[in-house]
């Protein structure tokens, strides 16, 4: 499977939600199934617009992605034409994008809506494939 759901801790009380998240592969009870090594978030995106984020596949990268306040449709497609649809609201759940490419666009935000992306690479211009049409034409990469 191109992707993997994954549910982390929350811990609640009078003081709110807690949900920490173990990173690291060589640690145990990793959270995040590889090694983080960035970290970026998309706040205020507006429907006004029918604003769509992602739009894009990688060669080299994996990725969870994580609705921190809010809510968000996330539609995934791999090199098959497999399509998978994901309504992402909840803190204590993320999507892990496996390696291998994987067409991703984020899109529907709630207002105020936070998304947070773990990624296993630095940003690498090279490793997108913006084109639609260039990813379907792509030969087939085994994963």
């Amino acid at each position: 499977m191109f992707f993997e759901k994954l549910e982390f801790n929350k811990f609640s009380d009078g003081r709110g939600d807690l949900v920490p998240l173990e990173f690291g592969a060589d640690f145990k009870n990793w959270d995040i199934p590889f090694d983080v090594k960035r970290c970026y978030f998309i706040s205020a995106p507006t429907n006004d617009d029918g604003a769509v984020r992602g739009k894009h596949a990688h060669f080299n990268l994996e990725q969870v992605i994580i609705c921190l306040h809010g809510s968000f449709r996330l539609d995934l497609e791999n090199q098959d034409g497999l399509k998978k649809s994901f309504m992402l609201s909840k803190p204590n759940e993320g999507i892990h994008i496996k390696k291998g490419l994987v067409w991703r666009e984020l899109k529907n935000f709630s207002s105020n809506c936070v998304a947070l992306v773990l990624s296993s690479e630095h940003y690498d211009k090279e490793d997108y494939i913006r084109n639609y049409d260039e990813f379907k034409e792509l030969p087939k990469v085994k994963n």
